[in-house]
């Protein structure tokens, strides 16, 4: 009896080894696996995984271990790839890259999380990291990282290693060609400035293989901001259009360029509930989805979501309970009828224990008549607000708009 558990535990392991896939970058900066090229059409999330790859993607990038398991559990399923992230923490009170037990520590937390899951078939990547860069500057942060690459490659040499930071600066560029020989590639988040991006790394001199860990529309840190400093959101549809442009021109070319992450698959509030996420609250999928369909699969989807021209407000500052209008002009490429559903909310950003924002509720009995023009009142309670138009075409489709509004007493 224990030589045939024994024997089974040896299969098993031998099975499990022979699995893993293997990932390399080739002489000339692009991606192999399992020998042949592969160009990552992916975005990061972890909902609508089964549209993402009915639309053309082939990979999901998730941003902490925690997510592995049921991340793998719908790879095996779907057949998409996983780009694995590790979690590390930011130079704080209660770490510091200068202390080497805590650097020790976090080496071996990292080399369990390695040994656990590097047999995977559906394994592309590991990302260490997400923009615990800093400003750049801490030199032991980016030797760290070099020792956890190294030790990544020990542990698993079947899959390369990156770093995500936040935008190419000269200072992180010099971290980076300095102290961390042993990382394969950067990841590069970069959302205004993506159109740009090739030329500034022919510009700065980066020679090294790069991928676009996150990209999508212009971030509400670099929008145009009302007198209040509000800011500005696109509508969907402008969006789909800034995306499928910087993508084109920075991202399709390939090269040293291994593919991209589009930031986000899903659905989350980050400054509103619509700034990044490429669905509605609701399961809709807006514009994006099928310009990124246009461009993994080039095709077009077979019923596009509608197309939202404008948004007009009458005035955006208010006195309390005021009455004022939101114009929209909206178009569905399909000819599918439109309804318009509106919502005002409290703009005030309030997080919870994780420190993740927490969704305004919407507020009733504001919307008195709607359609593509909806005439509101003002909330009575002075503050900064913003009202929202959800157009959708009841086939699972949406565009999506809003504008910020001030009630001054």
């Amino acid at each position: 009896m224990r030589i045939f558990v024994f024997l089974a535990l040896v299969i098993s392991v031998t099975w499990s080894r022979a699995a893993a896939i293997k990932v390399s970058i080739t002489p000339g900066g692009g991606l192999l696996r399992d020998g042949r090229p592969y160009f990552i059409k992916g975005a990061g999330g972890r909902e609508h995984l089964d549209e993402l790859v009915k639309r053309g993607g082939n990979s999901v990038r998730i941003w902490s271990e925690r997510d592995l398991p049921a991340t793998f559990e719908q790879a095996d399923k779907l057949k998409f790839t996983v780009c694995a992230g590790i979690w590390l923490e930011p130079e704080c009170s209660w770490f510091s890259y200068r202390n080497e037990e805590n650097c020790e520590r976090q080496l071996e937390r990292v080399r369990k999380i390695i040994r656990q899951y590097r047999e995977y078939p559906a394994l592309l990547l590991w990302g260490l990291g997400n923009e615990a860069e800093g400003d750049g500057r801490n030199d032991a942060y980016w030797q760290q990282l070099n020792r956890l690459a190294r030790m990544v490659h020990q542990e698993d040499p079947a899959h390369p290693t990156f770093t995500a930071v936040a935008g190419l600066n000269p200072v992180k560029m010099k971290g980076l060609n300095q102290h961390t020989p042993d990382l394969d590639f950067v990841g590069i988040n970069t959302y205004g400035a993506l159109p740009g991006l090739r030329e500034y790394l022919k510009k700065v001199g980066w020679t090294r293989s790069w991928i676009v860990t996150e990209f999508g529309p212009r971030g509400f840190w670099e929008s145009p901001k009302t007198s209040w400093n509000a800011p500005i959101e696109q509508t969907s549809s402008q969006k789909a259009d800034m995306i499928q442009r910087a993508y084109e021109k920075a991202i399709a070319p390939g090269g040293m360029c291994v593919g991209s992450y589009l930031f986000l698959w899903g659905q989350k509030q980050e400054a509103t509930a619509t700034w990044f996420g490429v669905f509605t609250k609701n399961d809709e999928s807006t514009a994006t989805a099928d310009v990124m369909e246009k461009l993994w699969s080039n095709r077009m989807a077979a019923n596009r979501a509608p197309e939202l021209k404008s948004i007009k407000c009458s005035t955006s500052i208010l006195k309390p309970s005021e009455q004022f209008t939101v114009q929209v002009e909206a178009v569905d490429p399909d000819g599918d009828t439109l309804q318009m559903n509106w919502e005002i909310t409290d703009d005030s950003k309030k997080r919870g224990a994780d420190g993740r924002e927490i969704p305004p509720p919407s507020i009733d009995g504001l919307i008195q008549s709607s359609g593509s023009s909806a005439r509101i009142k003002a909330p009575a309670k002075p503050g900064a607000y913003r009202v929202f138009v959800f157009v959708t075409d009841a086939k699972g489709h949406a565009a999506t708009a809003n504008v910020p509004v001030l009630v001054k007493p």
